[in-house]
This record gives structure tokens, sequence and C-alpha cells, in this order.
């Protein structure tokens, strides 16, 4: 390598942040999953290489409290950019991080997001990463009722 930066093979993401025509036409070929990351962490463990923040290294504008809002923006976005070709959602994780850092509510609100923008597959797999420490028993219980609902 002589040092210069050299872009990945295949079609460049146009800068208006639309996918390549390539990719939108394999669209619903396959199985369609949704990844939502929630980069909080009460520590930052030695061996993640994920991208995560502690509650103390969080700048203004980005806190648990604001992140459900920004998350739905961005699911809004992702609809926007798959048009009326998004199938319907197969699976989804919600990893991080430590997800069950927000409240349990806003986890619920995520799902929903991705149920009224996308639909949700009646057998569709729903996950989330969690930490036993920060997993209350209200939340165990709601978390069910919204991967359930349809």
């Amino acid at each position: 390598m002589d040092g210069v930066p050299r872009l990945p093979d295949g079609e460049p993401a146009p800068a208006s942040g639309e996918l390549p025509d390539d990719a939108l036409a394999r669209l619903g070929d396959g199985p369609f999953g949704i990844y939502l990351h929630v980069p909080f962490c009460a520590v930052r463990c030695g061996y993640c290489d994920f991208n995560t923040y502690t509650l103390t290294e969080l700048g203004p504008g980005a806190s648990t409290a604001d992140f459900a809002g920004t998350a739905l923006a961005e699911l809004d976005l992702a609809r926007r950019v798959l048009g009326d070709a998004a199938p319907v959602v197969d699976t989804v994780f919600v990893g991080g991080g430590t997800p069950t850092l927000l409240p349990a509510p806003d986890l619920v609100r995520l799902l929903d997001g991705v149920r009224d923008r996308f639909g949700l597959a009646s057998d569709a797999e729903v996950s989330t990463e969690a930490n036993p420490d920060s997993v209350t028993p209200r939340a165990s219980r709601c978390w069910p009722r919204a991967a359930s609902r349809g």
C-alpha cells in the first residue's frame, strides 16, 4: 500500500444519503433485520470494541433521555431511503452498549417505531443485550408484551 486512502469495492453511497441503486435492487431478496445500537454503558469493558460511552463521557445533547427520539428520527430516515420497497422486519436486535440502561418504555418506543415504519413479521425474532444489574422486574414484564403486539 502506498499510504493513499482507497474506497472499498462497490458503488459508493451518494452524498444525498440515499443507497446505491444496486443495493436497493436487492432489497427484499432475503430476510430484513434492523439493528438498533444503544451506545450507553455503566462502565467501559476492556474487551469491548463497540462504539460505547459511559454516562459520564457524554457531552451536551447526548443523553439517555434524548436517545429514543434521536433513534426514531434515524428510523424515519431509513424508511425514507428504503421507500415503499422496504420489506417487513423479520429480526430486531437491540445491542450496544447496554440497551437496558434506557428506561423500559424507551425500548418499547423503539420497537414500536420499527413496527410503525416497516411492519414486524408475526414470527419476528426480537432480542436485546442486557446486563443483569440493569434489568428490573417491571422492564422484563413489558418487553414481551411489546414484541407480541401487532
